[in-house]
This record gives structure tokens, C-alpha cells and sequence, in this order.
């Protein structure tokens, strides 16, 4: 089983990192309300797992009848505003929940005419169902329902509370393999969110690996990349081309290369000349399109 699955927090108590948030959503369990709420920030922070820990809470033993989850970037049609979304709203709660609560991941995926639908059923419908809405960029969210949410924003987690999580899921396995500076190097290692970095952790367990040997392979692709980058461009564009068709995202790509590039031994001249190209392609990531950003990325590059 996945350890980012297996350790997901099951109550609010156990949400790390996000403080604000964990106080606010306490206090919502403690007097069995709470507002639509609007999570937002980079992946891996802890925004699905906030929210399905506040579902949890909030419905006790009905969880299971009344909460509902939909990839919004998935279902992205006004269509499914109207229909999939509107019936379960219409729908009576099962048991003595205070209301249905349904979670839209990935919110800045869907449409802007099924945002707007989906405004006007949180008006209609707020005796019957709270939404819990996640998504990466907030600008993509319209304001009207932005205005219709409580926002919280959830910060890239601190070191020592990736450290703390990774240690305690340690222990729980039993593995003492890792030790604890060797766990620090590694957080300190690559840009890892808390997700990427138990993903790392148990792939380094199960293939009885270092973890600095473990960055070195998760970084094989963007490192051969770079490579095609720095002595073969028409080679470098087909190549990150493909990542694009093969499913990984502009953002995923670049921070892929961001970490090959700092863990490399180039002259610091290039090595900033690179950064900043990666990063300015990343921040244009929303607003252009893949291939043609990649392609831009290569040419500055």
C-alpha cells in the first residue's frame, strides 16, 4: 500500500503544517458547522488530505453516505455542473449528518461557465451541502466563488515538519535503516514537498537503496534532459516534447529540471542563466501553451 495513502491524516488533529487551517477547522468540528472552503497552493502540500480529515470529522459515522469526491479537472463540463453536482445537492442527507459535503479536487481545471453553475448552487443549496474546493493557481477560480469561500492558502511545508512526519511513518514500519542526518540531507536535497518525499522514501526501502542514491534515479529523465539541452536541442525538444504526450505537466517538468540542473556541477553562471529560464517558463506555465512554452524553454536555454 502507499504510505501517502496509509498515512494520510484521518482527523483534523492530525493535519501538520498548516496551523491556521487546523484551528479554524476545530473549532468548525467543535459546533458542527462550517463554511465552503477554498484550499490553494503548490501540489503536495496537504490540500486533499485537509479536507477529506475535515469531511471525516465533520459526518463522524455517516462519512461514508454523504461525502462525495470529484476530480472537477476531469469533469470539467458545465454539463456536469447541472447535472452530477446539482443532483447530489438536491439529495437529502443520509442519517443525522449536519449536511452533505462534496470535495471538487483540482478545481482550476474546470470551466468557467461551470464555475459560474456551480455559484449558484451553493446559494440554493447551503442548508443541504458544503463544498470543500481544491486547486493549484486561485487566479483560475473565478471571485464569485472565491467571495463564496473561506480561503486558505497552504504554504509549502517547513524541513523539520517533513522530517518529523517521515520519522514518525518510520517508525511505524519499523525501518531504522535511515538515519536521521542521512533524512535531513535528503529533505535538504531536492525541492520535495511532503508527498514526493514519502514517495521517495518508500521506493528507496523497497528497492534497499540510499536516498541519495534514490534522488539520483528519480532524476534520471530530467538529467538526461538536460544533458540533450546542453549538446543536442532538436534532440532536447523532441525529448521534453514526449514528457508533455507521456502526462507530465510544464510545472512537473520544470522543477524536475530545476533539481537536475542544481545538482549538477556546471559553471554557476550557466547554472543561474538555466534557474532563471526554468523558472520564468514555470510562471508562464499558466497562461501558455505546453508545447509551445517547452519550445520557448529550449530556445532560451
Amino acid at each position: 500500500m502507499l504510505w501517502t495513502e496509509k498515512y494520510r491524516p484521518k482527523s483534523v488533529n492530525e493535519i501538520r503544517g498548516q496551523e491556521h487551517y487546523r484551528m479554524d477547522a476545530t473549532i468548525w468540528v467543535e459546533e458542527e458547522d462550517m463554511p465552503n472552503v477554498l484550499y490553494y497552493g503548490n501540489p503536495g502540500n496537504g490540500k486533499t488530505a485537509a479536507a477529506i480529515a475535515t469531511a471525516r470529522d465533520m459526518l463522524k459515522d455517516s462519512f461514508e453516505d454523504n461525502f462525495i469526491e470529484l476530480n472537477a479537472s476531469d469533469d470539467r463540463r458545465l454539463e456536469t455542473v447541472r447535472t452530477t453536482i446539482k443532483n447530489v445537492a438536491q439529495s437529502g442527507v443520509v442519517g443525522d449528518a449536519p449536511f452533505r459535503i462534496m470535495l471538487l479536487d483540482e478545481m482550476d481545471g474546470m470551466t468557467t461557465d461551470a464555475q459560474n453553475a456551480l455559484k449558484r448552487i451553493m446559494e440554493r443549496y447551503s442548508k443541504n451541502i458544503r463544498f470543500l474546493i481544491t486547486c493549484n493557481d486561485r487566479t483560475k477560480i473565478i471571485f464569485a466563488l472565491q467571495s463564496r469561500c473561506a480561503n486558505y492558502h497552504f504554504a509549502p511545508l517547513d524541513a523539520e515538519v517533513i522530517l518529523e512526519v517521515v520519522q514518525n511513518i518510520l517508525a511505524s514500519e519499523g525501518i531504522d535503516r535511515f538515519n536521521e542526518d542521512e533524512i535531513r540531507s535528503f529533505i535538504a536535497s531536492g525541492s520535495l514537498d511532503l508527498r514526493r518525499a514519502i514517495t521517495e522514501i518508500q521506493a528507496a526501502k523497497a528497492g534497499n537503496l540510499t536516498l541519495k542514491k534514490q534522488i539520483t534515479i528519480s532524476l534520471e529523465a530530467y538529467t538526461e534532459g538536460l544533458n540533450l539541452i546542453q549538446n543536442n536541442k532538436s534532440a532536447a525538444l523532441d525529448y521534453l516534447h514526449k514528457m508533455l504526450v507521456d502526462g507530465r505537466n510544464v510545472k512537473e517538468i520544470c522543477r524536475g529540471l530545476h533539481d537536475a540542473v542544481l545538482d549538477t556541477e556546471m559553471d554557476s553562471k550557466i547554472k543561474f542563466k538555466y534557474l532563471r529560464a526554468i523558472g520564468e517558463t514555470e510562471w508562464r506555465s499558466s497562461t501558455m501553451t505546453p508545447k509551445v512554452l517547452i519550445s520557448w524553454m529550449v530556445g532560451q536555454l
